[in-house]
């Protein structure tokens, strides 16, 4: 009986033995995978924090006075740049204003308005001044403020040589100007005798001394030198002289085109037979030609600035003026000029923090490179604050208008 079970129990124990062994694998428990690293997305960036407080620029030209026809035509050109500027979504959120300033002329009145605009702590940069006594004035002023400003018309040559870091003119220098103008009196114009009539500015008496120098070095022996008063208008005993004296050439570097025109109707009525050469104070349609009634037809003038309706980039740019402003001479254009290389350089200026100062402002002006914009060159301001390859252009009265003679460039 005993034997009988333990049988049993070997059976049992060998038929399970079987079983295992037919029975199929186990399916092993999957390892879990390591759950990935979540990627961390790159940091936002900082929003700059919205600007707080107007940007202004300035314009300080003469607007009232014997020379207000050029100055308004200076003001409205800057107006334009500033709306194009503007319109064009500058700096997004933010409409630059531009501040007025009328000089008079006067650099007693341009030092008051320049003292204002330095005040102003929103006002970043200038356009203007727009002769070189105001800007002789008002240099010191601008300096001590750290105040870029960028004129359009004011050509004394030792404006650049004070070592001020502010001043900067999109146009060339009497040093050009004046023996431009020498040169052509003798290489065009056959002149051995030369009669100069400055008006005691600074502007006119620099390009005297230029023109007269040059002259001399060119074999001039008979020049003669007279000086007006910017408040003159009978010039008839001074022509009466000049008469006498009987040149090839008077030479009219003043800076109000009224006194050019009446100069020039005078020296018609008592027969005075020379060439009248002017600087770019005469270049003004309406009161050196106009205002002449055709005693100026043949003279010439020198300007810093093309007619700009034949340089293809400025096409846009006068026409617009043209629709809301009417006609214009040749101050204007070099006025858009200062005023849009001031804005574009006042849009470069904010920093990280969406904040802006005059300092760097200043930097940017500086850092401006051959760019092209309405007068026909690449500007690039040197050192000195002089805009290379600017040119003086020589134009002769014909009819109601000024046709291009020669250009100039600066070395």
């Amino acid at each position: 009986m005993r034997k009988s079970i333990w049988t049993f129990v070997v059976v049992l124990l060998l038929i399970a033995l079987a079983t295992s062994a037919c029975a199929p694998a186990p399916t092993p428990t999957p390892t879990p995978k390591p759950k990935p690293t979540p990627t961390l997305s790159p940091p936002t960036a900082t929003p700059k924090p919205a600007f707080e407080g107007p940007i202004k620029v300035g314009i300080m030209t003469v607007m009232t006075g014997p020379a207000a026809s050029v100055g308004m035509e200076q003001r409205n050109w800057a107006k334009l740049a500033v709306d194009q500027f503007n319109e064009a979504s500058g700096i997004p959120g933010i409409e630059v204003e531009m501040v007025e300033g009328d000089t008079e002329f006067d650099p007693a009145k341009a030092m008051l308005v320049a003292e204002r605009m330095a005040a102003d702590s929103t006002i970043y940069g200038i356009a203007g001044p727009e002769s070189s006594q105001n800007c002789a004035a008002t240099a010191e002023i601008f300096e001590k403020a750290s105040l870029a400003y960028i004129s359009p018309s004011c050509t004394g040559s030792d404006l650049s040589e004070q070592g001020y870091k502010t001043f900067f003119r999109v146009v060339p220098r009497d040093d050009v100007q004046a023996p431009a103008d020498a040169i052509f009196m003798v290489e065009d114009l056959g002149a051995k005798s030369v009669y100069i009539i400055d008006d005691q500015s600074v502007y006119s008496v620099g390009l005297a001394e230029e023109a007269e120098k040059k002259l001399k070095e060119l074999g001039v022996t008979r020049i003669k030198r007279e000086s007006i008063s910017q408040k003159d208008s009978d010039f008839s005993a001074l022509l009466t002289l000049v008469k006498a004296e009987s040149p090839d050439v008077v030479f009219i570097p003043i800076q109000l085109a009224a006194q050019g025109a009446q100069i020039a109707k005078q020296m018609q009525e008592l027969g005075v037979k020379a060439h009248l050469v002017g600087s770019d104070g005469q270049f003004s349609p309406s009161d050196f030609i106009a205002g002449a009634e055709g005693a100026t037809e043949g003279a010439y003038v020198s300007q810093f600035a093309p007619d700009v309706h034949y340089i293809p980039e400025a096409e846009s740019a006068w026409k617009a003026y043209e629709a809301q402003y009417g006609e214009f001479g040749a101050y204007g254009p070099p006025t858009f000029e200062s005023m849009a290389i001031l804005l574009d350089a006042i849009k470069r200026a904010f920093d990280e923090d969406g904040k802006i100062t005059r300092e760097n402002v200043l930097r940017e002006v500086k850092a401006t490179r051959d760019r092209l914009g309405i007068l026909g060159f690449k500007v690039t301001f040197n050192e000195k604050g002089d805009a290379t390859g600017a040119a003086f252009y020589i134009f002769k009265v014909v009819g109601d208008h000024f046709e291009l003679v020669k250009k100039v460039e600066m070395e």
